[in-house]
């Protein structure tokens, strides 16, 4: 897999097909691996979190939201598409679906889970769900939680902790699990469960994704946009004069 560095980032170069197939191979293999969607939220954390930069550095498939692709492109070395964390996951279920992979999704609320399961099972009746839980659970219950997950033999695992505790969870916990493909997905059980709508294909093409989530959650995501947004902006313009002026 061709992989670039993108304001310091890795992050692989695919088309959607070729990181389906790439998850498949996961799967297959049988051996446990971590997939990193990075947007330019993560970006920010990473340049203060080295614990997240590690686990981002050392993922098996790194993955570009939209913005990372825009970026990637005004610097010069684009990436192949924009994948996407909640994106892949809707594409990978169909998949799971027809493959007979075993799926397992843990984290948000147990209300969340209560309606998104139902409609995955009305959407996609062949999809073998291994099991779920919410992400509610103590410290101390964390071992007992792998160990459920691990009992159930997913082949997914799909874990939205929000970044980024989800990370930190899956990077502790990956060998333990067993799971070949091993994702954090944030919010998306939300919109799988229809609580909120995901961001329609013309707004994630002008990587507005962003605003469409604030306006539907202004009072969780006002903050954490307000601060990444900007800096993500300066961060790319300051990239490109220095290879402006390098040439």
């Amino acid at each position: 897999m061709k992989k670039i560095r993108v304001l310091n980032c890795p992050v692989h170069s695919l088309s959607f097909q070729e990181a389906i197939g790439v998850i498949e191979g996961f799967i297959a293999s049988g051996r446990p691996h971590q997939i990193v969607p990075v947007n330019a939220a993560k970006l920010w954390r990473m340049e203060r979190d080295a614990r997240l930069r590690q686990i981002v550095e050392s993922a098996a498939l790194i993955v570009p939201e939209k913005a990372i692709v825009m970026a990637s492109r005004a610097l010069g070395w684009p990436l192949e598409a924009h994948i996407g964390g909640i994106t892949l996951l809707k594409r990978l279920l169909p998949v799971a679906a027809a493959r007979g992979y075993r799926v397992y999704f843990l984290g948000a609320r147990r209300e969340v889970l209560e309606r998104m399961i139902p409609r995955l099972q009305s959407e996609y009746p062949d999809l073998q769900i291994a099991g779920w839980r919410d992400g509610y659970f103590a410290a101390s219950e964390e071992a007992a939680v792998a160990a459920e997950i691990r009992a159930s033999r997913p082949d997914l695992l799909f874990v939205a902790l929000g970044t980024p505790k989800q990370e930190y969870w899956i990077a502790r916990n990956l060998a333990q699990l067993g799971v070949p493909a091993v994702m954090g997905v944030g919010g998306s059980f939300d919109v799988l469960s229809g609580l909120k709508k995901d961001a329609p294909e013309w707004v994630r093409a002008l990587a507005l994704e962003w605003l469409y989530r604030l306006a539907q959650d202004p009072r969780n995501l006002w903050k954490r946009y307000l601060i990444t947004i900007p800096w993500f902006c300066a961060r790319v313009a300051a990239a490109r004069a220095r290879r402006v002026f390098a040439q």
